[in-house]
């Protein structure tokens, strides 16, 4: 009985599904993924790479330079320069013969600069328009426009000039019977400053229009209080 009992002991145990005994099989290790290594990367040649880090450099020098101007711009840049027509004074203004113009006419303006660099006007002139024609031109001598301060020029238009163009003359006519006259007097200029290191130059125009009272019947000039803002081309 003791022989029996020990003999069923040993038998294998019998899978769920089969009534005979199950002898498993071991489970094999997974297989792992084989990956070919990479191709090796082409080598460039020496003189290749020299080109290229040479094209490297200046690009970078490129973008090193212009942040730092754009730097430098944007700290250093100048303020525009910025010009009122402050007084005008009128004696004469006539066409004779009815295309002749015959003028008289001293104009103050003052001009300011906001910066903290001295702006010379190496060349200046003045110029008088009535209508788009010009009749009159005055040269203003050199000067110097002291860091943040302000002068007046003064520009002096006196003679004779024909008045060609029909328009002309008769807005001449209606602005006459109105009472005021409408000229415009520019500045053209050359100005030379110097921000710290960097020295530089360009050209400049001041536009003033005024409104002139028509002067009397008498040689009496007509003295105006302007203060007409004008427009500053720097």
């Amino acid at each position: 009985m003791a022989g029996y009992e020990k003999q069923q002991q040993q038998q294998p145990p019998l899978h769920p599904s089969m009534s005979a005994p199950y002898y498993a099989h071991p489970v094999p290790p997974p297989h792992q993924a084989y990956y070919a290594p990479p191709p090796p990367a082409p080598r460039r040649s020496a003189p290749g790479c020299f080109i290229c880090s040479i094209f490297k450099l200046i690009a970078i020098a490129v973008i090193v330079l212009g942040a730092a101007t754009l730097v430098l711009w944007l700290i250093l840049r100048p303020g525009a320069v910025r010009a009122t027509a402050v007084s005008a004074t009128l004696a004469r203004f006539d066409l004779s013969d009815g295309q002749l113009l015959q003028y008289n006419l001293t104009v103050d303006v003052r001009v300011r600069n906001p910066n903290r660099f001295r702006i010379r006007y190496e060349y200046a002139e003045a110029r008088a328009t009535y209508d788009g024609e010009r009749f009159g031109y005055d040269p203003v001598d050199p000067f110097y426009l002291e860091k943040k301060s302000d002068r007046t020029v003064t520009a002096a238009f006196a003679g004779s000039s024909p008045l060609d163009d029909g328009g002309a003359r008769r807005a001449y006519s209606r602005e006459r019977r109105g009472g005021f006259y409408f000229v415009k007097v520019r500045l053209y200029s050359d100005l030379a400053f110097k921000v710290r290191v960097f020295n530089a130059r360009r050209k400049s125009k001041i536009s003033c229009t005024l409104k002139l009272p028509v002067p009397g019947s008498s040689a009496t000039p007509v003295a105006t209080q302007l203060g007409t803002r004008c427009a500053v081309d720097f």
